[in-house]
């Protein structure tokens, strides 16, 4: 069964939303125990509602009007206080006339009656354990002037203060939405910040690695710790690679040097045949296997270490591995032109692997080309060989597969199947690209290109067109 994938920095995201969520749920029970009315919150909502309904009839009476609109607008309501406390009272007085609801105590009647209340105060009940306030008392500004407030019969529950907590938005609406922003910001910013970039860099290491040079390994000391035994693991395994790599590489060169003593032999023994049909065939097969051997040390040359990559200038180089072709052209009756701007078109690598690629891709267009056919080594800017033939050309199907080692094309009986794939591993080592297109008329189109240093002089103006020297 395979297991769903998942994402570290969704993981992790998730895992923080977690604690947050578990601390406010946390910081939300310690507020719920530790809430607690003494009467004073009770009793000073219970005056705003009162003070809201307070008014005057057409009279000029006190009147308690709920069902005012002002009244309505208070939270909770003058109605809900009646519905939530039954001892709830209070009494309201402007001096002139008394309103009272409730189990109004008789001492408060008797002070009113007195007039010895004038002004705001408290007063408590206390006994061995606690202290409560058993009434409130408010001098305020009304609608109706000036008037004195007195309640009591009122404190909130533990759950009756946490909902009007919750409720009121100033208090924790804020904050929570505060702590929800931070953590949404937290799980989109910070964490793919702290585990996502640690990762892709790594990755971007990784990619680096192109199997073109031996030693080449992840960086430890800056991965994050967590990831530190994957990237051990990884190199371990590069190292491993890398090992088995070398030791092939070195067979293919020993093998290759070891075949050239019975190659010579061969042509040494050849002298002494007879039959001069039997004698060109060996002959021409001994030919095949030279080139094999030749070819499979160059690739073994390139798959060691790279050579010390220099400035090449890619129209010196390709005019001089043509004319060293132009004399086994003419022997095949095929004509080598070379054509460039003038000045130079650079390059950066390896000249020794760029002459062998370029001889490849000649030595190729040769052997498919006829007898009075022509060859064009083509440079252009910004870095750019073209070496065109008239041959039968390549097939849009075996164009993949000719980079293979030891694959040959539709038409390519006679070749080696090494020379293309031998291209394509310079062109890798430069980081530059190689094509196969169609000639127009007919035949085929090989096109390296490599990345430019630099364009000496305009193409357009300056250009040489020229056959390659015998």
């Amino acid at each position: 069964m395979n297991r769903i994938r998942g994402s570290i920095t969704l993981i992790a995201a998730a895992l923080l939303s977690v604690v947050i969520a578990v601390v406010l749920t946390c910081v939300l029970i310690l507020q719920f125990s530790l809430l607690d009315d003494d009467g004073i919150f009770a009793h000073s909502d219970a005056a705003t509602a009162i003070k809201a309904a307070i008014g005057r009839d057409q009279r000029g009476e006190l009147i308690i009007d709920e069902n005012s609109t002002k009244a309505a607008k208070v939270t909770p309501t003058l109605l809900e206080f009646k519905r939530m406390f039954s001892g709830f009272w209070y009494v309201i007085s402007d001096g002139r006339s008394v309103i009272e609801y409730g189990p109004v105590p008789r001492r408060v009647l008797a002070g009113l009656a007195n007039e010895q209340k004038k002004s705001s105060f408290s007063e408590y009940a206390v006994n061995d354990t606690s202290m409560r306030r058993s009434l409130s008392a408010v001098v305020d500004q009304t609608d109706a002037g000036e008037i004195l407030i007195e309640v009591g019969g009122a404190a909130y529950s533990q759950w009756q203060m946490f909902i009007a907590t919750l409720q009121d938005t100033s208090y924790i609406r804020i904050p929570i939405l505060i702590v929800l922003v931070g953590t949404i910001l937290a799980a989109i910013v910070i964490v793919p910040m702290l585990i996502a970039r640690p990762v892709r860099r790594v990755a971007v290491a990784a990619e680096l690695i192109d199997g073109t040079r031996e030693g080449v390994r992840l960086p430890e000391n800056s991965a994050p710790l967590e990831l530190v035994p994957m990237v051990s693991a990884f190199n371990r395994a590069l190292g491993r690679i890398d090992a088995t790599t070398s030791a092939q590489r070195r067979f293919l060169s020993n093998a290759a040097h070891e075949l050239r003593t019975p190659l010579a032999r061969a042509r040494t023994r050849l002298e002494g045949v007879d039959d001069k049909a039997l004698k060109a065939a060996l002959v021409s097969d001994l030919q095949s296997l030279s080139s094999i051997i030749t070819m499979l040390l160059q690739l073994a040359r390139l798959s060691s270490a790279p050579a010390q990559e220099t400035e090449i200038d890619l129209v010196a180089t390709a005019k001089r591995i043509a004319a060293e072709h132009a004399p086994s052209a003419l022997d095949s009756g095929v004509e080598i032109e070379f054509s460039a701007p003038g000045g130079s078109i650079k390059t950066y690598g390896s000249d020794q692997a760029i002459r062998i690629a370029l001889a490849n891709i000649i030595r190729n267009a040769l052997r498919h080309s006829r007898e009075g056919q022509q060859v064009l080594v083509e440079v252009e800017a910004p870095a750019t060989v073209r070496v065109i033939d008239r041959g039968p050309g390549i097939a849009p199907g075996d164009r993949s597969a000719v980079f293979q080692p030891f694959v040959r094309g539709r038409q390519d009986g006679d070749g080696t199947g090494l020379g293309l794939a031998i291209v394509a591993q310079v062109m890798a080592l430069h980081k530059g690209l190689v094509e196969i297109d169609d000639t127009p008329g007919g035949g085929a189109t090989i096109v390296l290109r490599f990345p430019p240093v630099e364009v000496s002089s305009n193409p357009a103006r300056h250009c040489e067109h020229e056959k390659a020297p015998t």
